[in-house]
């Protein structure tokens, strides 16, 4: 942590001044009293507010995750532990790699996300620079729904494998088979024992894909999608922002507090025998 200091410029002092302790400590005092009121101004801006628009993504791409699944997520152009997004957290049993989380949170590489009952998970992750290459593995069961945007995705479940980009989509794994919705754009998705046998996915189409067989793609209705993403709707995610309103009424109001800390000090120094500083005593006429 950084360490803040405060510089005090003062007149020069004659030799038959004597500082009192008290003149010596109200300059710390006003220093102290304004960082304080500083840090109560940025804790009093700071506010918990909803993503606004879940469907709109950043370069990365986004991933929303139901409950009672655990997914695993590696950012290929990554290396190590090295952050590759944010987390949001709706419900009270989201951990990341065990670890509970609460609101938002960074994720590192090769994370796993795992939800319980009532709770979900958003992941949005970065581009690193326009290399941009995400694998999410381990997909043994539940909802997922995400869009690509300009990443290359490669989703793995227990019986499929799945490449896209660009795109927007809906996938259910149970432990029978793997069902995949796309909503905009196409992903090509084949077998996970077999990937010889595959099949292109367009906009508006349907593919289920069990251990040994593809059934599809078919198209989909909007009724069938809207029914399949409603499970979105049960959950709200947060993040903190700074509210500078806030912040700006803040600071005036903290600049009258100091104003009038300082006017009752210089106050309290006047009347009776003046302990003030006379220039006459150090200067010549």
């Amino acid at each position: 942590m950084k360490k803040i200091s405060c510089i005090f410029i003062s007149w020069p002092v004659g030799k038959e001044d004597k500082p009192s302790l008290s003149s010596s400590v109200f300059p710390l005092l006003d220093c102290n009293t304004l960082l304080l009121l500083l840090f109560i101004l940025m804790l009093g801006g700071c506010s918990t507010v909803p993503v606004a628009d879940r469907n709109v993504s950043s370069a990365g791409g986004f991933w929303e995750q139901d409950e009672n699944t655990d997914p695993r997520f590696n950012h290929m152009a990554k290396r190590g532990d090295e952050e590759i997004g944010i987390l949001y957290a709706a419900g009270n049993h989201v951990l990341v790699n065990g670890e509970p989380v609460k609101d938002t949170a960074d994720i590192e590489n090769n994370s796993f996300v795992s939800t319980g009952p009532q709770s979900s998970a958003r992941i949005e992750f970065k581009d690193d620079d326009n290399i941009c290459s995400i694998q999410i593995r381990e997909f043994s069961v539940g909802n997922g729904y995400g869009d690509t945007a300009n990443c290359e995705y490669n989703i793995i479940t227990a019986h499929a494998s799945a490449s896209t980009r660009d795109t927007i989509y809906h996938i259910n794994v149970s432990a029978q088979r793997t069902e995949i919705t796309v909503l905009r754009g196409l992903l090509k998705s084949s077998l996970l024992i077999d990937p010889a046998q595959s099949a292109i996915v367009n906009s508006g189409e349907e593919i289920i894909l069990t251990a040994d067989s593809i059934i599809g793609p078919r198209p989909v209705s909007y009724e069938e999608i809207e029914r399949r993403i409603r499970w979105r709707d049960n959950y709200t995610f947060y993040k903190s922002e700074v509210s500078w309103v806030k912040v700006l009424v803040g600071a005036g109001v903290a600049a009258g507090i100091v104003a009038a800390i300082l006017r009752g000090r210089s106050g309290g120094s006047s009347g009776g025998t003046s302990q003030g500083y006379d220039r006459s005593d150090n200067y010549p006429d």
